[in-house]
């Protein structure tokens, strides 16, 4: 199911990005996966973030690819890709900052 596919999503992509980044208490996660072309899965990551304390956002950024050059007029064919940028926000670790 979907659901199933946005869990696998978030703990194999997106759970080691944030502990990477706990200090800042920011992760950023680009991602190109198509099952993202739902709209309802934008919104089951925003929710299960949510749920979890997390302030996640998401950005769908489109990007021209060329595929192809007309030699004899000069034209460019592309094709739109669509790159979706996720924000996630949280409370950073105290780590490095003192315990302020």
């Amino acid at each position: 199911t979907l659901f199933h596919k946005v869990i696998k999503l978030i703990e194999d992509r997106f759970i080691p990005i944030v502990i990477r980044h706990a200090i800042p208490g920011l992760a950023i996660v680009n991602s190109e996966d198509p099952v993202f072309d739902d709209p309802s899965a934008l919104a089951m990551v925003i929710d299960i973030f949510a749920e979890r304390g997390y302030r996640a956002i998401v950005n769908v950024n489109r990007a021209e690819i060329p595929e192809s050059v007309n030699l004899q007029t000069g034209r460019i064919t592309c094709s739109t890709k669509r790159i979706y940028r996720f924000q996630i926000r949280f409370q950073g670790s105290e780590i490095r900052r003192g315990g302020r």
